[in-house]
């Protein structure tokens, strides 16, 4: 709990947080209950940032963050439980379309999935052994395959093996918001998660034999909403929220002076500001500031990667893919094996297709989320792709603009999805279970609110990015008053993450409030 203090002669401290996401709506609740007078500006009409939810479907779904990242250590699972929200556990993927359109079965692609993990892991191993001395021009795909190499010697069909793997590890990117291929190994490490989470697997020993489980990510079924209200409400109660309200200039030339504008009208000047923007949003904003902010922290601004992550949701009549009966048989072209669930999994992977020449000739791979297998009430028949990199802005810019109920918005969609739904199992062209009733996309790399993307990633000539993440983390509180949050500036085990957002919120009003000799627990 805080120890309620204010500053020197009795004065009340003032605040200003820019932006209402998660990590300001955090900042904000804290330091409103030390006692500080707070003010949050957000640019949008609503709170939430990048985590967002629309239910023209008819149940929510979120648009941007649906996970949990790891259980072990995570403050979300605490309030989730807190907020009554409903998530389901998910582990290790079993259902896997290949590059021809067949299934795998369910045993073959869970092996293989797994294996990839396993080798990730020792991708991660190198890097946080040898970060020192790795030069940040080298590929975790390099040794990645290094690796695969090594493991393809003890293969029957070594060919096929390193075919299969190579095209299940493309998965990471939708982690990253980007090709795998542009990620660098010397800052790997800095993304490992928590147990459970990105590079969570644990080492199970049985037996004398060692070997990997998965942890559990947290799918979040009844969406963000819950949790979301409830931070805002903490914040909301002692805290000014101010809506529709862009910053365009910070301008300060020493503490306790930081003078702010807003496209609105709105003018205040602040003993602390907290910036808690997404990353993309600084890299095209850096002259909001003025004086400009350091070269550590420009340089940091700049060299960190932004990947982008959108969604494609479909909805059907009905759930056709389910399995008429108990089994997962239900594949066309899966080979027999025992049933693994009697519904289909909430996760699916399509690799490299080669049947969309006429669409996908870059053969852009694919990732679902199969709505119809969350747990009641909240399924409902609805397939979510995602997509990321170059794919994502070839759908996004397709779509750009159009109205999501017209026609053409619903023919261009149709066309660049149906060869992948039309993979699913039970599918049948003749069928009106089997045509879709409407699409809906996301276009946060389109959104200058969101700094046109989704979260940080770490590609190849980034430098030394634990130096980036500590710039940021240590901003420009102790001379100008100026500090910064949000996923880009989490402690480690955060980057990219909902909990890392949340983190951040915390850590920085510690550091605000210690300026005042204020203790916040966290």
């Amino acid at each position: 709990m805080p120890s309620m203090c204010s500053g020197p002669q009795g004065q009340s401290r003032k605040v200003c947080i820019v932006g209402a996401g998660i990590s300001g709506l955090r900042a904000a609740g804290l330091l409103a209950a030390a006692g500080f007078e707070v003010t949050i500006l957000e640019a949008r009409d609503r709170i939430g940032g990048r985590i967002h939810q629309n239910a023209r479907f008819g149940l929510p779904v979120d648009l941007g963050a649906s996970w949990i990242h790891g259980t072990e250590g995570n403050p979300m699972v605490h309030l989730a439980e807190k907020a009554c929200s409903t998530t389901l556990a998910c582990s290790a993927v079993y259902s896997i379309c290949d590059s021809i359109g067949v299934w795998l079965g369910s045993d073959t692609a869970r092996r293989h999935y797994e294996e990839v993990w396993e080798i990730l892991e020792v991708v991660m191993d190198k890097s946080r052994t040898e970060t020192s001395t790795l030069q940040d021009s080298v590929k975790m795909m390099d040794f990645f395959r290094q690796e695969l190499g090594r493991r393809c010697l003890g293969e029957k069909e070594p060919a096929t093996y390193k075919n299969l793997m190579s095209q299940i590890v493309e998965m990471w990117g939708a982690f990253m918001g980007d090709d795998c291929e542009r990620q660098g190994l010397k800052n790997l490490w800095l993304d490992a998660g928590l147990e459970g989470g990105i590079f969570g697997p644990m080492n199970l020993i049985l037996n004398g034999n060692v070997g990997l489980i998965f942890p559990d990510n947290l799918f979040m079924a009844s969406t963000y909403k819950d949790i979301m209200a409830s931070l805002c409400s903490v914040a909301s109660e002692k805290a000014s929220l101010r809506l529709s309200c862009e910053v365009s200039n910070i301008s300060n030339n020493g503490i306790q002076n930081v003078a702010v504008e807003a496209v609105d009208g709105f003018r205040g000047v602040f003993d602390d500001l907290v910036v808690t923007t997404p990353l993309g949003w600084l890299k095209r904003n850096e002259n909001v500031f003025s004086p400009p902010l350091t070269p550590r922290i420009s340089v940091a601004i700049r060299s960190l990667g932004y990947g982008n992550l959108d969604r494609v949701f479909i909805k059907f009549p009905e759930a056709f893919w389910h399995p008429k009966d108990s089994t997962m048989n239900g594949f066309p072209g899966s080979k027999p094996e025992k049933a693994q669930t009697p519904t289909f999994p909430v996760e699916s992977l399509f690799l490299r297709p080669t049947y969309a020449a006429d669409t996908n000739p870059a053969q852009w791979r694919q990732e679902i989320i199969s709505f119809s297998s969350l747990p009641a009430p909240f399924s409902q028949p609805v397939i979510m792709f995602f997509a990321y990199g170059q794919w994502a802005r070839h759908i996004t810019g397709l779509v750009r603009g159009m109205a999501q109920d017209c026609q053409e918005y619903y023919q261009i969609l149709d066309d660049n999805f149906r060869p992948y739904y039309s993979k699913m199992p039970n599918y049948d062209p003749f069928s009106s279970s089997c045509k879709p009733l409407a699409f809906m996309s996301t276009d946060w790399q389109g959104d200058k609110f969101a700094g046109f993307g989704s979260y940080t990633n770490l590609p190849t000539a980034s430098g030394d990015c634990l130096q980036h993440f500590e710039a940021l983390q240590e901003g420009m509180g102790e001379t100008r008053g100026i500090w910064f949050a949000g996923e880009h500036t989490s402690p480690p085990g955060g980057l990219g993450t909902v909990h890392g957002a949340y983190w951040s919120g915390g850590e920085v009003a510690k550091k605000v409030a210690q300026r005042y000799n204020v203790t916040i627990d966290l």
